[in-house]
């Protein structure tokens, strides 16, 4: 089922919905779910109506939580676990067994979640490295922009570049692009073009470009005339973490972007939100995150 390229974090929350009216409601499984900015954020898109949420967690403390910040659970599923590394299970079993088609981070290290999210057990490994996707909407920018890798691998060799750039695609895809415009920040081998461009479907890629380059109409007819990514790439690859970190988080901060984070390269979407995003923003992450969660289960992404 094709729609509409989506542009902005209004139309991923739109088509978030869209999706749940469609009779196609997404569940997300909520581990270690004792944190209240956490509830406060699924609570709401529940409210709204593009998700039903699962909060796995210390119950006791998830309902004090709710009480002290007003939050209404009524519409919310609580299973009782107190054990974060118990929680963290059962939501990740949830999401194995088919019950939860997204993972949220609660009150646990990320490292720990993703620890279970890997676990063999539970058949939720892709063929990837997991990789975090930073979809930034930035003011005058006519799209989405894909930031990655901000949050999962340091520096990230030639291989795992190849890995984040087809997760990021994936993104892309199920955003509705066509084709997908990647951009890299820096090349050290020039094979990566190769690969990425001949074994990834619906793919244009090219680099080294700058960020200016990358996103700027009129940088682009000065210093790259002929390209076909620069001036409108809907992906920027980095060449590190701190890279990808501090260019992202100066265009939160400075330029008032809408930041939609997700973890992909699992068999599930993974949502984190952090205390510092604004309910827009936490919104948009989990809207992402159905958006993303829909194309891989209208497409049969995982089923080979």
């Amino acid at each position: 089922m094709k729609h509409d390229p989506i542009l902005s974090s209004d139309q991923l929350i739109e088509r978030a919905t869209a999706i749940a009216n469609e009779g196609r409601r997404k569940t997300v499984a909520v581990a270690a779910a004792q944190d209240a900015d956490v509830i406060g954020a699924v609570a709401q898109a529940q409210a709204d109506g593009f998700l039903n949420g699962t909060l796995v967690g210390n119950e006791k403390r998830i309902r004090s939580l709710a009480d002290e910040s007003g939050i209404d659970l009524s519409q919310l599923t609580v299973i009782n676990e107190p054990d974060i590394t118990k929680a963290a299970h059962t939501a990740i079993g949830l999401a194995s067994d088919k019950k939860a088609d997204i993972i949220m981070k609660g009150f646990l290290a990320t490292s720990a979640i993703l620890k279970v999210v890997l676990d063999k057990q539970y058949g939720l490994r892709g063929g990837n490295a997991l990789s975090h996707c930073a979809v930034l909407d930035i003011k005058g920018y006519d799209r989405l922009l894909n930031f990655t890798d901000g949050g999962m691998i340091v520096k990230p060799t030639t291989d795992q570049k190849y890995q984040i750039i087809d997760n990021a695609v994936l993104v892309g895809r199920a955003l509705g692009l066509s084709p997908v415009r990647v951009a890299l920040s820096a090349v050290h081998d020039p094979s990566l073009l190769e690969k990425a461009s001949t074994q990834i479907d619906d793919i244009v890629v090219e680099g080294p470009l700058s960020f200016e380059a990358a996103t700027s109409a009129t940088a682009a007819k000065i210093s790259h005339p002929t390209s076909q990514v620069a001036g409108q790439a809907d992906v920027y690859v980095v060449d590190s973490i701190e890279e990808c970190n501090v260019v992202a988080k100066a265009l939160i901060n400075f330029a008032e972007a809408v930041f939609c984070g997700v973890i992909v390269g699992a068999r599930v979407p993974v949502s984190l939100v952090s205390r510092t995003d604004t309910i827009k923003n936490k919104k948009a992450s989990l809207a992402t995150a159905c958006v993303i969660a829909d194309y891989y289960a209208l497409n049969n992404v995982w089923e080979n």
